[in-house]
């Protein structure tokens, strides 16, 4: 185990991953861009259960890579951010974007997490590409239980193991080549996969990310030190080995899946007579997005709180726009389009009596804006918000939900 620890540091000082940001205010600030599981702007995907806070948080970003914790912390200079990774050379990234973006809020550590002991627990643990790289990630589970608040909150991102399958044969003739990480080895992989079929499953599978532009991007796709795959029914056991629960998912490129029954209702109910655990099973399997399972896990006993195991009371609830989805509300029907990958589809419904507006604003609680509806159209509406929110093309809260711009990067 700590000879695999160490080829990890050693790949990854050689080869820093992810791409080094080199001006946070360029590239993130001024777009007003934000972070996967960024505690301001997705307080409602991780508490909502809890009114939005501005109380002051002790967030562990473990395994930090060359920028997660600096522009976290840049961010949300309210918190204590604690950044950890093995790669020196990640570390000393941070120290620079710290020292000149003027991030006081963000302490530094180049070591193996789980070697750190704290004499406080954390509010929020942040693991993002990391335990699945180790040759035990059960450890890691078992250290975040143990460092983490009773009702604290863990965002894991994992590998999944369905979309990943279209590059392992590669990977095994890499290894069969004696390649290497080093740039003969590198210049050998792009050479020989431009050459394939544009129609090639890996093809297919490179080109929808960045990381087969940069040197660092194919050492981490193809020459990886240690990797494992999940599927959600393994990571599902593993969390629940370690005292967590999936209580969310980031968005629906893996678990939204009653879309693929809107016109079977047969099949829809066969569907939702399966435990939650096989629903997600399925869910993997045919939206095949996978290759980052990005998930909020809290506490076993916090299980109530988890929109995959209780049931939500639509009525009472605060409903918000899904960031990269647009909404077209027409008399007769309403449009949903993703921005980040083009899907759209259209649904017939009669939104005369409704203010889509004030519905996605997350300020009002749906009973009071359903007073013009009739019965028949208030069980149709909460049908509608259902699907939406179950496909996660609405998020939803118990507490109304802030206008999180205004706090973005302000103490």
């Amino acid at each position: 185990m700590i000879k695999k620890i160490k080829e990890l540091g050693h790949q990854y000082n050689n080869y820093i991953y992810p791409k080094p940001c080199e001006d946070i205010n360029t590239e993130w600030i001024l777009k007003n861009k934000f972070l996967q599981g960024d505690p301001n702007y997705h307080w409602h995907k991780l508490w909502p259960e809890r009114p939005y806070s501005r109380e002051k948080m002790n967030i562990l970003v473990a395994g930090c890579g060359a920028n997660q914790a600096a522009i976290l912390a840049k961010c949300n200079p309210i918190h204590k951010f604690i950044g950890i990774d093995l790669s020196q050379e990640s570390i000393n990234h941070h120290k620079k974007l710290k020292e000149n973006f003027k991030i006081d809020n963000l302490e530094l550590i180049c070591d193996d997490f789980r070697n750190q002991k704290f004499e406080f627990n954390f509010d929020y643990i942040i693991s993002t590409g990391v335990i699945h790289h180790l040759e035990d990630p059960n450890s890691a589970l078992s250290y975040f239980n143990n460092l983490l608040k009773d009702h604290g909150i863990l965002y894991l991102m994992v590998y999944g193991n369905q979309e990943s399958s279209s590059i392992q044969s590669l990977k095994e003739i890499f290894k069969k080549f004696e390649l290497s990480q080093n740039k003969e080895s590198i210049n050998n992989i792009r050479n020989l996969i431009n050459k394939l079929d544009k129609n090639h499953p890996s093809k297919i599978f490179i080109n929808q990310f960045a990381d087969f532009n940069y040197d660092s991007g194919v050492v981490d796709l193809f020459l990886n030190v240690q990797e494992k795959f999940y599927s959600l029914k393994e990571l599902i056991n593993d969390l629940g080995d370690n005292n967590f629960v999936i209580k969310n998912f980031i968005d629906g490129k893996v678990a939204a899946v009653t879309k693929y029954f809107i016109n079977n209702t047969d099949l829809h109910k066969k569907f939702k007579k399966l435990t939650i655990e096989e629903q997600l099973n399925i869910a993997q399997i045919l939206n095949w997005k996978d290759r980052k399972i990005d998930v909020i896990c809290t506490k076993t006993h916090n299980k109530k709180h988890s929109r995959c195991y209780s049931n939500i009371d639509f009525e009472t609830t605060y409903i918000y726009q899904f960031e990269f989805i647009n909404y077209t509300f027409l008399k007769d029907n309403i449009e949903i389009k993703n921005i980040k990958d083009g899907s759209s589809f259209k649904l017939n419904f009669d939104n005369r009596k409704l203010d889509w507006k004030k519905i996605l604003s997350g300020r009002y609680k749906l009973k009071n804006l359903m007073k013009e509806l009739s019965n028949t159209e208030k069980e149709n509406f909460l049908k509608l918000i259902e699907f939406f929110i179950e496909n996660y093309l609405l998020d939803y809260s118990h507490h109304k939900i802030e206008d999180y711009k205004k706090f973005y990067n302000t103490l």
